[in-house]
């Protein structure tokens, strides 16, 4: 079954005892399930693939926008998974090195190759991508990308979250630092509640399989 963002916004709300959500605005909600979804990507990645093209000279191409992590490079043509270049003393890179090629992520958002891809010649890039956000324009009726197991970790992340302000607000203005003699008050109940959701997201996400990742 897809879920919609209105319905992850319920769930949230729900969560946080405030069903019709006049305790918490819309923004902070939307602030609070981008920050989720960023949250799971260690153990429900999206896995997306790209191709590089080579014209004979060109060693340096831009990454997807959407990448989170690089997963292996594989050429087409003969399906060799390429090695990562390694910066460290005795290794040979670019042209000296005795690989059939050899990729590294540099500069920053780009994959340098240590020989330039012949013309025609095709690279596979297989990766682990972004879930694509609702933005402030997204309607409740839009279907989100993540998986339907991970709906339980977002609501519990969004939560904690959303939760925040109010956690900073009460440590900021100290009403808590008066303790009675009797049961075990807290300084920021807030902040207690922010942890402890924090501590269940990560229970819940390890639940799951963690993604296994690939060998580089």
């Amino acid at each position: 079954m897809a879920t919609t963002l209105g319905e992850l916004r319920s769930r949230i709300l729900r969560l946080l005892g405030d069903p019709e959500g006049a305790g918490y605005s819309g923004d902070l909600l939307l602030d609070g399930i981008v920050a989720a979804m960023e949250a799971i990507l260690p153990w429900m990645p999206k896995t997306a693939r790209t191709l590089f093209t080579g014209d004979g000279n060109t060693v340096i191409y831009a990454l997807p926008s959407d990448l989170y992590e690089t997963e292996a490079v594989v050429v087409n043509l003969s399906g060799e998974v390429l090695p990562r270049s390694v910066l460290s003393p005795g290794q040979k890179l670019g042209l000296y090195s005795t690989n059939v090629n050899q990729w590294i992520e540099y500069p920053s958002g780009s994959m340098t190759f240590a020989k330039a891809l012949r013309t025609g010649e095709v690279y596979d890039l297989y990766y682990l991508a972004r879930w694509t956000k609702p933005t402030t324009t997204s309607l409740d009726s839009e279907v989100l990308e993540t998986p339907d197991v991970a709906l339980t970790g977002l609501t519990i992340y969004a939560a904690a979250y959303v939760i925040l302000p109010t956690a900073i607000g009460v440590s900021e203005l100290n009403p808590f630092k008066t303790r009675v003699d009797s049961g075990n008050p807290t300084h920021n109940p807030m902040q207690d509640t922010a942890l402890y959701l924090l501590d269940l997201f990560a229970k819940e996400m390890n639940r799951h399989p963690k993604h296994q990742k690939a060998t580089k």
